[in-house]
């Protein structure tokens, strides 16, 4: 009798024949397959057998009870990159170092020694012409019971069907007598010899056996055994799941506890769990599941965690346990043990900067080793066609790759094939995700039309000017959840700024219903948004300190910017867009060197007939430059070969640094906008490695995103821009993991000029974002926390060449001894202007009174504004250098006191 075959079927242990004793002594030849003799004649005896290492069945006399058993897999031996196993099996262990090998069927494959070199589950053992390797031992009493009976039944079969044991065919020797039958144990013990009955049924899970098993439940197990787990990370499910997912342990067992909590919250968004009511999951909850509720609202996601929080590891951990692991065991193809065998996901898009390409590459082979994962990137060398033809292939081809990494820009390429396969993608990540704030762009179109359920969107700095930005990334990613643009503008975005108009500071309904907006729009978007800021960084990196250094402008800088606003003849209050633009951008230029002057486009446009003249061409100095230069020098003279990293907005200002740097023999690299895509990797990895290297000269726009520079252990930021997230990325290159030294961050600013103006503005923009994106109430700002209106424009152009720091003189009275302000939450409420005082005007009263109450309601948005300002800088300390020596940074300390009077005032926050 032979046991049927089903093609395409998963592993069903048959169940055993039940043979009894009775039926075993009445007839012996017929139950156990031994070939009769003649009665006239006596049986021969059986001779010895060649003493071989292996048999087919376990050991005479001896149990398989007594045995180890283990699953296994097994395949052909092939020479393709990316192996894959052919089919299931069983390994029994006779000994801590030998074992025998069984396919699903129960037949012999082969035995083979363990030597211990390498853990026995990682082991490839070769049997019977295929490469086999362990999967874990069976420990479970019915796991155990259901491989017995396999084992059993096929050696029993073998023998029934008249077959010889495998000793018998490496002796040689035809005619002998197999091995006395196997024990049965008790429990497959019946009266009678039933019909033989198939287990295998036509579905793709396991069922229950029914006979002598009947007891044995239906059941899945996850992939991975979390008892065997230390901290595992088990991923929240609904009440109907049928397994629990588990993070990968090789890849867990990196993550720090806040990545943990991000990985949960990414894969509860794309799985569409609602988030828990009442105080979410914290940290110490990574390692528990939670039942949740289903949310047809999500299925995507906004990581925005700042910079070196490591959402690039908390990415490659949600793609691998979704392209692994389902909840659903029931329909996807089970192994033999009830372990899925498919994941929620099977292929994977990852669009993100082309500088990022190779990094996320690089990421994949560092946690998970691209042998275990498929990851296809398009090479910048190739054509278009070649381009279409490898994305046509991976759609195509289900075992080969499974990830895609591709530039925004290589969209426009294969946009068409991508459509036209669309259906085999089940996961989309954009990384810089906030480069898709342009509804009109071409790249969100396509992304759109592709129809990818499950999104997730990586940016540090999701909300950078407007709410209408921040609706097109949301809408991205869920579409709908906040209705349409024309419900949300009506319902969310007009009340909003109405409410943070300063215009309608006194009207008490317009403050309110932008208040009850705000609120509305939070709840809805936490739900899905996850934001962390970096210091929860402070246990696992070395300690950080920022430093902002107020300069003094030079004779020069203060003349050109008298010229330029006396040459320009522009009635500041009559500035429009354009014109205001241009000019701020000149003045920009003039802090960072007057110099700067000739080759603006708007100078030769407007001014070159104006009593600007040719003096400024070579007037190179500014109070900036001669702060860097002198931190250069004792960073390269007074440090053990620490490294240093500049970073500016500006190429022409990255050249006039870059030849001072050089006529002073210091050697250096540079990275911005003109930097071929393929050699950028290649920069920035001679940096890190090379001892010789001094300095990297970065141009913020260009280079200051998802680059590791931690070779560097010191960065200088010359120049401010007027979106705070791109210096927050420019200063987040050096402090992120894998750094070792401690870290300086020096931020330059002209004292008194349009520099600190923009340094304040950046805090407005700050305060914005994390009023939509903090669970903290603490910041969630208030209706009147721009710091700035149309009033202030004039304010810009204003050079006030007497004050030590503008900023300072808004926030704080302090000598500058050392002083470290805090501020209280109380402190900002009880300045807050109440709406009941604004509505006095609503009443009739004098011109006096009036005037009185504006004056005082004024007077509180100041106090208001200040707070603000207060709130950005907890933590630094006040130091005015002519009354302070000691800068708490040896470098800062020395380069000051050899400047004399050049630097102003300094804010310091020292490191923890």
């Amino acid at each position: 009798m032979h046991l049927p075959k089903y093609e395409n079927k998963p592993f069903k242990p048959p169940r055993r024949i039940g043979a009894t004793e009775a039926v075993i002594k009445s007839s012996p030849a017929k139950a156990v397959g031994f070939k009769r003799t003649p009665s006239s004649q006596a049986p021969r005896s059986e001779p010895k057998r060649p003493k071989t290492p292996y048999a087919a069945g376990p050991v005479e006399g001896t149990s398989v009870a007594c045995q180890k058993i283990y699953t296994l897999m097994h395949r052909k031996p092939t020479n393709k990159k990316h192996k894959t196993w052919n089919g299931d099996g069983y390994a029994i262990s006779k000994s801590p170092d030998r074992f025998t090998f069984y396919d699903d069927s129960g037949k012999f494959i082969g035995g083979s020694s363990y030597a211990g070199e390498n853990e026995l589950t990682e082991t490839i053992f070769r049997a019977g012409g295929l490469e086999i390797q362990l999967d874990y031992e069976i420990v479970s009493a019915d796991e155990r019971r259901e491989a017995k009976v396999v084992l059993q039944q096929s050696n029993n079969t073998s023998k029934i069907n008249g077959r010889n044991s495998a000793k018998s065919e490496v002796s040689g020797q035809k005619g002998l007598s197999p091995s006395p039958p196997i024990p049965i144990p008790e429990q497959f013990e019946k009266k009678s010899m039933p019909k033989f009955k198939s287990a295998f049924k036509p579905s793709k899970i396991l069922t229950p056996l029914s006979g002598p098993l009947k007891s044995v439940k239906q059941k899945y197990l996850p992939v991975f055994d979390i008892s065997k787990i230390e901290s595992p990370v088990l991923m929240n499910k609904f009440a109907e799941a049928d397994v629990d997912v588990v993070v990968d342990p090789l890849v867990g067992k990196n993550l720090r506890p806040h990545q943990r909590e991000g990985v949960k919250f990414m894969y509860d968004c794309v799985s569409g769990l609602a988030k828990p009511t009442g105080k979410p999951p914290t940290i110490d909850q990574t390692t528990t599941s939670l039942i949740l509720e289903r949310d047809s609202d999500i299925s995507g996601c906004l990581l925005a965690d700042e910079m070196g929080l490591g959402k690039t590891l908390m990415t490659i951990a949600l793609i691998w346990t979704l392209l692994k692991q389902t909840p659903m065991a029931s329909q996807v193809p089970c192994s033999q043990s009830g372990v899925p065998l498919q994941g929620l996901c099977s292929k994977v898009l990852i669009v993100c900067p082309v500088t990022l390409i190779a990094n996320w590459k690089r990421e994949f082979g560092k946690w998970l080793n691209l042998s275990r994962i498929g990851v296809l990137t398009l090479s910048p060398s190739n054509t278009a066609e070649k381009d279409k033809y490898d994305v046509r292939n991976f759609l195509k081809v289900q075992r080969t790759y499974q990830v895609l990494i591709i530039g925004y820009e290589k969209l426009l390429t294969v946009s068409n094939e991508l459509k036209s396969g669309k259906d085999a993608l089940d996961l989309l990540v954009c990384d810089e995700g906030h480069r898709l704030k342009n509804g009109a762009s071409k790249i969100l179109n396509i992304l759109k039309s592709l129809d990818i359920g499950k999104k997730v969107l990586l940016s540090g700095t999701p909300i950078q000017n407007d709410l209408n930005e921040f609706y097109t990334v949301v809408d991205f990613i869920n579409p709908g959840i906040l209705g349409s643009f024309s419900h949300f503008k009506k319902r969310f975005m007009n009340p909003i700024l109405r409410a943070r108009d300063p215009a309608n500071r006194y009207n008490e309904l317009a403050v309110e219903k932008g208040e009850e907006r705000s609120k509305e729009m939070i709840e809805i978007t936490q739900r899905f948004t996850l934001r962390r800021t970096n210091s929860i960084l402070a246990e696992f990196l070395p300690p950080r300190t920022d430093m902002i250094l107020f300069c003094k402008p030079t004779e020069a800088q203060v003349s050109a910017f008298k010229d330029i606003l006396q040459g320009a003849q522009i009635d500041l209050k009559g500035l429009n867009a354009n014109s205001s633009l241009s000019l701020i951008t000149l003045l920009k230029k003039v802090c960072n060197s007057p110099s700067l002057i000739s080759s603006d486009s708007f100078y030769h446009s407007t001014l070159e007939n104006s009593k600007i003249s040719a003096k400024y061409q070579r007037a190179l100095n500014s109070g900036k430059l001669k702060v860097l230069m002198a931190l250069l020098e004792r960073i390269r003279n007074g440090t053990d070969g620490e490294k240093v990293v500049v970073v500016s907005n500006y190429t022409q200002t990255l050249d006039i640094i870059e030849n001072l740097m050089r006529s002073a023999d210091m050697k250096t690299c540079r990275l911005d906008g003109s930097t071929q895509s393929k050699r950028r990797d290649s920069i920035v990895t001679s940096f890190n490695r090379d001892p010789t290297m001094f300095a990297f000269l970065l141009s913020a726009k260009s280079g200051g995103v998802g680059l590791n520079l931690i070779g560097a252990s010191r960065l200088i930021l010359f120049d401010n821009d007027w979106n705070p997230s791109v210096d927050l990325q420019a200063m987040s290159r050096i402090h992120r993991d894998g750094q070792k030294r401690p870290c300086y961050i020096y931020r330059l600013i002209t004292a008194g000029c349009i520099d600190e103006k923009i340094l304040q503005r950046q805090l407005a923009k700050h305060s914005l974002s994390q009023k939509f994106l903090c669970d903290n109430k603490a910041e969630n700002g208030h209706a009147d926390d721009d710091l700035f209106n149309k009033e202030d424009l004039k304010n810009l152009f204003t050079v006030m060449t007497d004050v030590s720091s503008n900023t300072h003189d808004l926030i704080c009275s302090c000598e500058g001894e050392g002083e470290e302000i805090t501020i209280e939450d109380q402190e900002t409420r009880d300045v807050t202007p109440s709406p009941v005082t604004a509505n006095k005007l609503d009443s009739w009263q004098t011109a006096l009174d009036a005037q009185q109450t504006i004056e005082d309601y004024n007077a509180k948005i100041e106090k208001v504004q200040t707070n603000l300002i207060k709130k950005c800088l907890v933590g630094y300390k006040h130091i005015n250098p002519r009354k302070v020596d000691d800068l708490l940074d040896t470098v800062a300390t020395e380069a000051v006191r050899r400047l004399s009077s050049d630097v102003v005032f300094v804010f310091v926050k020292p490191g923890e």
